[in-house]
């Protein structure tokens, strides 16, 4: 018999949820590639689902994640803004501290069950 588990699904909200665990992939694969079509291709994703949302997460953040150059001689490419970066790490810091705090009250409070 496998043991129990828990699950915890992280999203910042405003008046709806604009920052989870997919954006946050998105622009680490931004970072990594300097492209946010790179990334999107990475991801098995349209170029278009992942521009609509990360506008819709820069509305509802108030400022831009992503810095874009156009292409031409030298190529284009996608850069994360220093505020993306940081809102981004302050999301991956908080997910990690509050899985590592649930971890250990999960077998707290469910340890006769593990």
């Amino acid at each position: 018999m496998d043991n129990i588990r828990y699950s915890i699904r992280v999203q910042i909200l405003k008046d709806t949820s604009f920052f989870g665990t997919g954006i946050a992939e998105l622009l680490q694969l931004v970072d990594e590639t300097h492209s946010l079509n790179r990334a999107c291709e990475n991801m098995n994703m349209a170029y278009s689902k992942g521009w609509k949302i990360i506008k819709f997460a820069e509305q509802k953040i108030g400022f831009a994640l992503l810095e874009s150059k156009a292409g031409g001689a030298y190529g284009g490419g996608s850069e994360v803004t220093e505020a993306g970066r940081k809102f981004l790490m302050c999301y991956l810091n908080f997910k990690k501290d509050l899985h590592e705090k649930s971890d250990v009250l999960f077998k707290e409070y469910f340890n006769d069950y593990l």
